[in-house]
């Protein structure tokens, strides 16, 4: 029993401080005595009963030999809390409130140095053979509960700040230019522009002749729900409220209060998964509005398409289908309105049925799963094009195509080894040219849309992050094991901004321009004040002086306050002929 015991209390320690980190990043999460003991009672017997499966073999029957090992366990689990707590600190800087991050990184400065102190304990008693006296015993207990004192005090320390009270916005609402926003996911200007001077992509060739243009800064660790929602809301994760693809439920710390972050570097989305369930991050998680419910609500007629974490879909819109309508879960609330929501089933493709051309530029052999994703944007360009004639009123429109992302994540790698290191392996010639004949497909799809819009007109294509051909010692170890043609979007690479229309520079490459600049930069190419509770800035040096001149920035305390317009009506049908009535 002995043995069992001292194996356990490792583990129930590593516990205690993984359940003061899922405090820390979850700021959101009641903090208090019940809901901490609770977490610490769970996570504590779990790590608990692996520390002893681990442990106890090598003490089994010696309770002398268990004794040794604990303080030398006990060393190990403080420094990796340590390790861990400042990791993560540094890790989600951009999606913890501001402040909570300096107590975390306290925190473990605080864990090291107690570990320190257990690492100089057990060394001075091994290196002498002493066997642990009352004080030592007494002061290692001390100072691993005053760890537990520590990390709970940094937590209840933290105070968030009172967010001001957003004033009522008021906007004079006048004739705007058409808007259409394209996300192309992992697209970059690091295929764009090679191949658009080629002549390979010509539409693409003329947004960057006509328009403005810019690698867009992303930031780690890509989440893609968190990254295209701080470009649509103009916001960081910590105020938006999205922090990843999904969330843990978690009902025993806090009832309804989901885990947004969970730790990174322990595996925590797969055991931790499995322990507390997960669920898709959805809409309602958000707290800040994004572009497409402003012009809804200030009356633009507005639609959006496939966005993500979009669930359930917004009232106001002229049109609305989320990103999980076109994941095989088409539920309540994720299309709206109800007619075009069962009529877009209609326009669903499955990857037997793609076209043979866009099918076989992939590549001889595609995998099953990248024809999935491309037959999912086919649908959603199918879509797109089918509600130009539906809804030609619509004079804002958002669409996400997520496609170019997994055809990106697979044949990036090989783009760049045969285009910019001249190599003429077959593998690496073929994955380019698949690549190649995706952005092809996409550039007639732009060119398509744009030709829709009317004479005032804006476009913007976007895309949150880009990809990176794998290097170093990871480019090896990819080769070596057969994946030397994927793409890379660990270390956030540069996305791409293109915009053009009225009153954007022609031929103009921009410095510098982050996810949180997109959306001030359309409201002001929209002739719409900027609201001042946004982290980003007007991208000025994308439009010309003329159209500077005629358009002074205006401020808004904030846009959040907005209130909902009513769903916007379908539009007339004209009436049914009268077969009774006399002919002209």
């Amino acid at each position: 029993m002995e043995v069992l015991a001292l194996g356990f209390l490792p583990g129930l320690m590593a516990g205690i401080h993984l359940a003061g980190l899922l405090f820390f990043l979850n700021p959101d999460l009641p903090f208090g005595l019940l809901p901490l003991a609770r977490a610490c009672l769970v996570f504590g017997s779990l790590l608990g009963a692996v520390s002893t499966a681990l442990l106890s073999p090598f003490a089994w029957g010696r309770p002398r030999r268990a004794r040794r090992i604990l303080p030398w366990a006990m060393t190990a689990v403080l420094a990796t809390a340590a390790l861990l707590d400042g990791s993560n600190a540094s890790r989600f800087s951009l999606f913890l409130p501001p402040g909570i991050n300096v107590r975390l990184i306290k925190a473990a400065f605080g864990l090291g140095l107690a570990a320190l102190i257990f690492f100089y304990t057990a060394l001075s008693h091994s290196m002498q053979r002493r066997a642990y006296g009352i004080r030592s015993r007494v002061g290692m207990t001390g100072l691993a509960l005053l760890t537990i004192y520590l990390v709970g005090e940094r937590r209840e320390a933290f105070r968030p700040r009172p967010r001001p009270t957003p004033l009522p916005s008021a906007v004079e609402l006048e004739p705007r230019p058409d808007l259409l926003v394209v996300g192309l996911d992992g697209a970059t200007l690091d295929a764009v522009l090679p191949l658009a001077e080629q002549g390979r992509l010509p539409f693409f060739a003329r947004l960057l002749k006509q328009g403005a243009y810019a690698r867009l800064e992303s930031f780690s660790p890509i989440e893609p729900a968190a990254q295209w929602t701080t470009l649509a809301s103009g916001k960081l994760p910590f105020k938006h409220g999205i922090s990843g693809d999904e969330v843990f439920p978690a009902r025993f710390l806090a009832g309804g209060v989901p885990l947004r972050l969970q730790p990174a570097h322990v595996g925590f989305a797969t055991w931790g998964g499995l322990l507390l369930g997960s669920r898709p991050v959805d809409a309602g998680l958000r707290r800040s509005l994004v572009l497409w419910e402003i012009l809804g609500r200030l009356g633009v007629p507005t639609g959006m398409l496939g966005w993500p974490a979009s669930t359930p879909v917004p009232e106001g819109l002229d049109f609305a289908f989320s990103d999980q309508y076109f994941g095989g879960s088409a539920s309540l609330g994720s299309a709206a309105p109800t007619e075009l929501a069962e009529r877009g089933l209609l326009f669903g493709v499955a990857p037997e049925e793609l076209d043979p051309e866009l099918a076989s530029g992939l590549g001889e052999q595609v995998p099953y799963p990248l024809l999935e994703a491309v037959a999912e944007d086919r649908w959603r360009q199918s879509l797109s094009d089918f509600l130009w004639d539906q809804r030609p009123v619509t004079r804002a429109r958002f669409v996400m195509l997520p496609g170019l992302g997994t055809v990106s994540s697979r044949y990036f790698g090989g783009y760049s080894r045969a285009q910019f290191e001249g190599s003429q392996k077959r593998a690496h010639l073929r994955a380019a040219e698949s690549l190649v004949a995706y952005y092809r497909h996409l550039d007639g799809f732009l060119e398509r849309s744009w030709n829709h819009l009317g004479e005032r007109r804006l476009l913007a294509v976007v895309s949150a992050h880009g990809y990176a051909p794998p290097a170093g010692v990871g480019r090896l170890w990819r080769s070596l094991t057969g994946r030397g043609l994927e793409g890379l979007a660990a270390g956030a690479p540069d996305g791409l901004l293109l915009l053009v229309g009225e009153g954007v520079q022609a031929g103009k490459l921009l410095n510098r321009a982050a996810l949180v600049d997109i959306m001030p930069t359309l409201l002001y190419a929209m002739g719409l004040p900027i609201a001042r509770d946004l982290d980003g800035e007007v991208l000025t040096g994308a439009f010309e002086n003329v159209f500077l001149a005629r358009s002074p920035l205006t401020l808004v305390p904030s846009y959040d306050t907005l209130a909902s317009q009513p769903a916007a009506p379908p539009p007339a049908q004209p009436p049914p002929p009268n077969p009774f009535s006399a002919p002209d």
